[in-house]
């Protein structure tokens, strides 16, 4: 599955990084996957409710946007990023094995 941001979209988040900076950025986008580490535990380790779903996905959303601010502040290419994965989909491939 791939997500993928509109032009609109990708401005928008070109001009947080302009107006706030890379410190704040990164500190928002480790903020952001610590959340969605608390929704994952809440989610698996109790009750696991609508709720605690809608949570999860919540902040899988703010993970996805903050990766996208991630490559564009570092200047991470499609191309290198799908090239990482390729090689650690293989290593998990030959995990599975």
């Amino acid at each position: 599955m791939k997500v993928e941001f509109n032009p609109a979209e990708l401005e928008l988040m070109q001009k947080a990084h302009d107006k706030w900076g890379l410190q704040a950025q990164v500190g928002l986008a480790v903020d952001e996957c610590a959340e969605l580490i608390v929704a994952l535990q809440k989610h698996t380790n109790r009750m696991q409710s609508e709720q605690s779903l809608d949570n999860v996905l919540d902040e899988i959303a703010d993970v996805e946007i903050m990766c996208a601010q991630m490559r564009y502040a570092f200047d991470i290419s499609d191309e290198a990023l799908r090239k990482r994965m390729a090689e650690k989909l293989a290593r998990l491939a030959t995990r599975l094995k």
